[in-house]
């Protein structure tokens, strides 16, 4: 949405080159898009090198010198009124970069959901995982004062960032296109069984520990048995493709995702770990689609005029498969919970009011500078 006002343009971090396809998706919202494709090697090397230092591991992980001069060269040439810097994990390579106004989207507070996956790993390999939760919160604290303005997705995330400057954190939730994520784009098959849809990265270790939760712990608990789980996501890990079975599809990249919503009786996201906000929990609503997740979804998502999200909340196992259960059998629930979660979406996550405060968010880091200087809305 900012490219209908701003002239945006895209530094990216990469392991492989984008396709064709996605550079030409990109150039249709973007004035302009490079990418950088990390050394394999040289990330291993800068991993080594953080036993020694105190920044988290992650920040190491993602830092390449020629990222940093490529970044850097293109800088100079283009003088950008505004750097948004997205996840700390980028804020090494702009953190000094005071002659420009920047802007810190800390999306999430990565050190709380590092505590969260800590705490679910196996004792011999614990220790590592709260060492980098311990190097995520010092980290996220000292760079919030190398940045002129910051933003983060949610009050819950807000309130566990270890700085004391924390409230100035400008909340801005991720908003979803109601629009294209639209029951009537997509088209509903012909089926003999329900579906249980479940989407994301799966790659991304929370995505990973809830499909895990859905299939082994959850499903074996649902006593209709004419339920299927589709799994759906780019990436899916060995983990992930080894829950596969007679009632288990694994579906790997799809094109549409809208496709994968339509066929859905119910979307469960078991979430245990991780923090932020869910945009598969939004756009599955936006889809019309029931919602069965935990609290700690809930958390992340906005409360707005003390309308709550018409969210289904299980917190174990044993609760989400009677959920499941319940909802099979309540055509009518169903499909009053359905009308509601898109009730919900058009009134409370429009992309138009959330790129309103990310604007806000840039205005606010030129506050220093000369008035020709500052950042300009479009009327």
């Amino acid at each position: 949405m900012l490219n209908k006002n701003h002239d945006v343009f895209l530094f990216s971090l990469t392991k492989v080159a984008p396709s064709e396809g996605a550079r030409e998706a990109l150039g249709e919202v973007t004035s302009g898009f490079q990418w950088h494709t990390l050394s394999k090697s040289k990330r291993f090397f800068r991993l080594l090198l953080a036993t020694l230092s105190s920044r988290p591991f992650q920040v190491h992980w993602f830092y390449q010198k020629a990222a940093d001069k490529q970044l850097h060269m293109l800088m100079k040439e283009l003088q950008p009124d505004i750097i948004h810097c997205q996840l700390i994990r980028m804020a090494e390579y702009v953190r000094n970069d005071h002659q420009i106004p920047r802007v810190l989207d800390y999306m999430d507070a990565l050190s709380a959901g590092m505590k969260r996956r800590a705490g679910l790993r196996p004792i011999f390999s614990r220790w590592i995982f709260l060492i980098e939760a311990q190097r995520l919160a010092r980290y996220e604290s000292i760079v919030f004062d190398y940045f002129d303005a910051r933003t983060i997705i949610s009050a819950a995330d807000q309130k566990l960032i270890a700085h004391p400057g924390r409230k100035d954190l400008a909340i801005v939730p991720n908003g979803v296109d109601s629009d294209y994520f639209r029951i009537q784009n997509a088209t509903r098959r012909p089926r003999d069984y329900r579906m249980i849809l479940f989407t994301g990265n799966m790659s991304y270790p929370p995505n990973v520990d809830a499909a895990k939760q859905l299939v082994t712990d959850v499903l074996p608990r649902v006593k209709n048995k004419n339920v299927r789980v589709v799994i759906a996501g780019t990436q899916p890990t060995t983990e992930v493709m080894k829950l596969a079975g007679d009632r288990v599809v694994i579906t790997g990249w799809i094109a549409d995702i809208r496709e994968a919503y339509a066929q859905a009786d119910l979307f469960v996201a078991p979430l245990r770990i991780g923090t932020g906000q869910q945009n598969k929990i939004l756009e599955a609503m936006s889809m019309g689609i029931p919602c069965i997740t935990t609290g700690h979804v809930l958390n992340g998502l906005p409360n707005k005029n003390t309308e709550q999200p018409p969210l289904i909340i299980a917190e174990n196992s044993t609760e989400t498969a009677k959920a499941i259960d319940d909802f099979l059998e309540n055509e009518s629930e169903r499909k009053e919970v359905s009308e509601k979660s898109r009730s919900w979406i058009e009134k409370n996550c429009s992309w138009d009011a959330q790129t309103k405060a990310l604007e806000q968010s840039f205005v606010n880091s030129t506050l220093y500078k000369t008035e020709e200087a500052a950042w300009k809305i479009k009327k």
